[in-house]
């Protein structure tokens, strides 16, 4: 996607602070919580997660607690880049369905923080559907790249 070298120069800052593009780790070092809800927990207002950021600059990513693993990865990055690409949010709820400029450049941000190497080769003939399930990343953020 043009015009996103600005998050791609922040994901490189934050694995080369950090040494690792471990979703788990950059949280804890950033100072982020994460907390495991039961999906019927009102927090969550039916969604899969929700980053939240006080007044006083606290912030804690709210998730179910039943998600597969690898989708869990995905959308905690998801939420870290609204925590690290739009400071001036208080809150954002995650859900698959999610457009706009801000959950496109959160989407583009877990993306690339993934780190997915693409082989032509390897995908050829598959569609994005299959690239997904191949992936294990939600279909939506990816049909944006393309």
């Amino acid at each position: 996607m043009l015009g996103y070298k600005w998050i791609d120069d922040i994901i490189l800052g934050l694995i080369d602070r950090y040494g690792t593009n471990n979703i788990y780790e950059i949280c804890n070092d950033e100072g982020i919580k994460i907390v495991k809800l039961d999906p019927e927990n009102i927090l969550l207002n039916k969604k899969e997660a929700y980053y939240y950021r006080d007044i006083e600059g606290n912030e804690v990513i709210f998730i179910r607690n039943n998600l597969d693993p690898n989708l869990e990865q995905f959308i905690l990055k998801h939420e870290l880049g609204h925590a690290l690409l739009h400071p001036d949010i208080l809150s954002a709820p995650y859900t698959l369905s999610n457009t706009g400029k801000l959950e496109r450049q959160a989407n583009y941000f877990a993306l690339k923080l993934s780190n997915l190497k693409f082989d032509r080769v390897e995908l050829e003939g598959m569609t994005l559907e299959q690239i997904s399930k191949y992936f294990k990343i939600p279909y939506k953020p990816l049909e944006q790249l393309f």
